[in-house]
């Protein structure tokens, strides 16, 4: 399906009905029917398109770097998006611990040309200094960013990913996406690494894409 020429209200509400995912941060188990699913969200000049629909809020990274979340963060680059708060001690450690294996099947990419992009939904607690010593409980490296930022911003950011600024209810699937090809992919974070890091290269590689 390829979303084309639409009115930013209306790419807006497509783009945050195809990531609303029912799991919360404390129901992330497998379910009969839990599948991938792949969009394309084209539009007239795609980037520009792009830019003005995800935005250049600003967050601030696990280094305390303040980075503008379209242009510092997804533009040009396929990304792994996933949402946590460092205080979660039931889904979370389990996803990030996934992230950490997809990570190391990645590992000649991660941070060329794929990263992994872990927001908190818990900006007030999570502080840059606070994800930093965090991140080193899954051997992070360069190309996994860890963000956090005003909640203001936090909920901008949460909202265009169709997030719901909540933590007890945040999204426990992994989005997976790439602004240049403007294909992205909702993949359930349970799925095994081996599975994952292969949808994640898919996306890289455009496969789908090719005639």
């Amino acid at each position: 399906m390829r979303f084309t020429n639409f009115s930013k209200p209306i790419l807006a509400l497509l783009f945050a009905a195809l990531f609303a995912f029912p799991a919360s941060a404390h129901g992330l188990s497998h379910k009969p029917g839990d599948k991938v699913e792949t969009r394309n969200v084209k539009a007239t000049d795609s980037q520009e398109k792009a830019r003005e629909y995800f935005t250049d809020t600003e967050l601030t990274s696990h280094t305390g770097e303040k980075l503008k979340f379209y242009s510092d963060v997804l533009d040009g680059r396929t990304v792994i998006i996933s949402f946590m708060f460092t205080s979660c001690v039931d889904a979370c450690p389990l996803i990030n611990a996934n992230l950490q294996r997809i990570q190391e099947r990645l590992k000649d990419r991660i941070g060329k040309d794929i990263f992994i992009v872990s927001i908190t939904v818990d900006p007030k607690v999570d502080t840059s200094r606070v994800l930093a010593d965090y991140r080193k409980q899954y051997k992070a490296g360069n190309g996994w960013l860890f963000l956090t930022g005003s909640p203001k911003n936090i909920e901008t950011v949460s909202s265009k990913m169709g997030q719901v600024f909540e933590k007890e209810a945040h999204l426990t699937a992994f989005l997976v996406g790439n602004t240049k090809s403007a294909r992205w992919r909702k993949i359930p974070a349970h799925l095994s690494d081996v599975v994952i890091a292969e949808q994640v290269k898919d996306i890289a590689d455009g496969v789908y894409d090719k005639p």
